[in-house]
């Protein structure tokens, strides 16, 4: 069952750092506009938020079968039965939770700088 954790980690930790990059390289590209460019990157943040939010409301059992953790794990190593899948979901909705989490966070403390640099 472990196994079904740790790429499911993976995976999301994955998805974490391709939104990271895309709002960095916006948050880059708007440095002229430290506020803009702060803004830009809180909404990054949110919109991935909203993402794993989506993606945990829409999990059910017989869908987690068609994510990718699922799919990358050979068959031997996937959870066993109805138990197992019951299990491997409610492990990837925790962390699809937490990540949206984590990111909402980020982009509070984003949009938080970003008024503050306005003011000043």
């Amino acid at each position: 069952m472990e196994t079904f954790a740790r790429f499911a980690y993976f995976t999301i930790a994955r998805d974490a750092g391709v939104a990271a990059f895309a709002g960095g390289i916006l948050m880059i590209a708007y440095s002229f506009n430290p506020p803009l460019a702060l803004v830009l990157g809180a909404s990054v943040a949110m919109f991935f938020a909203t993402v794993m939010l989506v993606r945990a409301l829409f999990l059910t059992e017989d869908r987690v079968a068609a994510t990718e953790p699922w799919q990358v794990m050979e068959p031997e190593q996937r959870p066993e039965g109805h138990d197992g899948r019951a299990i491997a979901c409610q492990q990837l909705e925790t962390l699809l939770l937490s990540a949206a989490k984590n990111a909402a966070g980020i982009a509070a403390l984003l949009f938080g700088l970003g008024l503050l640099t306005a003011w000043a």
